[in-house]
């Protein structure tokens, strides 16, 4: 395999000498040569044939464990379920969980996380050793709900092994790796200085692993300081041996606190800007801990998870907002597995499913971009409208501890709507959308609602619609559907939805400036009895 220097140098070299001499000097044919200086780009090639499934499997595995939060320790996110989840192999999954994590033997529970803190340029990780003489180790074990059974002992070391990789998967699908290409005065969202007062604020007892690719911190890597007054801080440039480290110091631990989880996974979608999370109250963690693994908090999850034709179909979606399509364009599959580095089996798999479910048209020969008229706008709003209203009535009859990944979501709409970032608004209101009907306990209506998400997706990559106007209403409507169904009202809740999804498809419409928004329609699909 010859590399992109070589190629390049030995192009330059038929300046001066001709082709044959150059062959000759590189070691390659006369032929080759003359399709390099032919190339304008010469840079390695994606190689014919089968992509390498693992890579592929892992950048899989790692986002659907990102966005776990606490329930990565529960059932459903088992190696079992997650290959079940999305196609793969359990081995295939096994492996990509086991380069998340650390093995079973060099868990050895006892040490505290105590901060969390993440924002260009650093990410910060404080631990507090346990206390040699032992002296408060059980009563901290017990307060925080870690052990089941009230004593002094660690959890199961497979929970830790999993919320590890919880961790591990958030900084990796973040792009954090990538914060070393950026420029610095470019990407500042979070305020260095006051991150780097937590390792001021270091105790005796208390450890920093730092990722610091721009130089933030004084000293080198791994540093230490390790005095009677001031934390040991280990300083670390590079992303891969951060890491490592941090697997380490992670697996001494005896729990990673679900609420950790939770924030880490909401502030994936946010390149992991904004991430402060430090040592709860005894309380606050029990019922973090608690909720975090109830088998009943994980049963509202559906059963039919997503295989990996739907993930195909959903990275599709970002595929073409990313080439710019336009309604009526072709889409190549050749090209959108080169691409996407998956198989073309599964590419033409995810276009004739996104063709039978109306997603893509087929009608015209290959696959293409939809012609989105207003009726397909109407008809896809009336549909989730209508759909939408039957699983609020259902939520609004659960108990309360069904609300629990529905109030996260809400938090995402928050930070998102603060932003004022379209794409962020968008994707959280979907999102929480989405738990709504998770939520619900109706399978059947979810998996509709879904499929109806799906295409709006489809429609707002396409139409290029931009909800950064609307971000302060969107919350506001989320709020109000949030507070009726925790009241266990469900006629304020039906209310809000419907008056959300008017303004929404009014938004839409308005887009379509040669043809008049059908008001008598629209009043007409969506009459309430």
């Amino acid at each position: 395999m010859y590399s992109s220097e070589m190629r390049r140098a030995a192009v330059a070299g038929t300046a001066s000498s001709s082709i044959a001499e150059v062959a000759a000097q590189f070691g390659v044919s006369p032929s080759s040569l003359r399709r390099w200086m032919l190339r304008s780009d010469l840079e390695d090639r994606p190689r014919s044939g089968r992509p390498q499934i693992q890579s592929t499997a892992d950048q899989v595995v790692e986002a659907l464990v990102s966005t776990a939060g606490a329930r990565i320790s529960g059932k459903d996110y088992s190696t079992r379920a997650l290959a079940e989840a999305t196609g793969l192999s359990q081995s295939i999954v096994s492996r990509a969980m086991r380069g998340m994590t650390v093995p079973p033997d060099q868990v050895r529970g006892g040490d505290e996380i105590t901060v969390v803190a993440g924002g260009f340029p650093l990410v910060i990780i404080g631990i507090r050793t346990a206390d040699p003489r032992g002296g408060d180790a059980g009563d901290e074990t017990a307060g925080d709900g870690s052990s089941g059974d009230g004593g002094s002992s660690a959890v199961s070391a497979r929970r830790v092994q999993r919320r590890i990789a919880g961790i591990v998967a958030a900084l990796r699908s973040a792009g954090v790796k990538h914060w070393p290409q950026r420029f610095d005065s470019e990407h500042r969202q979070t305020d260095a200085s006051a991150m780097l007062e937590l390792l001021q604020a270091g105790g005796r007892r208390e450890r920093f692993l730092v990722f610091d690719p721009h130089k933030e911190t004084s000293g080198g890597v791994a540093e230490s300081q390790d005095t009677a007054e001031s934390a040991a801080i280990a300083v670390h440039r590079d992303f891969a041996e951060f890491l490592d480290a941090a697997k380490s110091a992670l697996a001494t631990c005896r729990d990673v606190p679900g609420s950790l989880l939770d924030m880490l996974a909401a502030r994936v979608r946010h390149g992991f800007e904004g991430v402060m999370w430090k040592e709860a109250s005894h309380n606050d963690a029990q019922r973090s801990s608690i909720s975090s693994d109830s088998m009943e908090i994980s049963s509202w999850l559906p059963k039919e998870t997503r295989s990996i034709t739907e993930h195909l179909a959903i990275a599709l979606r970002e595929e073409i907002i990313d080439s710019g399509y336009e309604p009526g364009d072709r889409i190549n599959p050749r090209l959108l597995s080169r691409r996407m580095q998956v198989p073309r089996s599964s590419v033409d798999a995810a276009l004739r499913r996104m063709v039978d479910d109306k997603l893509l048209d087929g009608s015209r020969g290959g696959t293409r971009i939809p012609l989105i008229t207003t009726l397909d706008v109407l008809d896809l709003y009336a549909g989730r409208m209508a759909v939408g209203e039957v699983l609020l009535r259902s939520l609004a009859l659960r108990p309360k501890r069904y609300f629990v990944p529905v109030q996260l979501a809400l938090r995402q709409v928050e930070a998102s709507a603060a932003t004022k970032s379209g794409i962020d608004v968008e994707d959280a209101d979907l999102h929480f959308q989405q738990e709504l009907a998770r939520a619900s306990g109706l399978r059947q209506s979810t998996r509709a609602f879904e499929a109806l998400t799906l295409r709006l997706r489809l429609f707002i990559s396409v139409l290029q619609l931009d909800y950064s106007p609307a971000s302060d209403r969107i919350l506001i409507d989320d709020r109000a559907i949030f507070k009726a169904l925790s009241l266990g009202d469900a006629d304020t809740a039906v209310s809000a939805w419907r008056g959300k999804v008017d303004n929404a498809v009014r938004h839409m419409a308005g887009l379509f400036a040669r043809r008049r928004f059908d008001q008598d329609l629209w009043a007409q699909l969506t009459r309430s009895g």
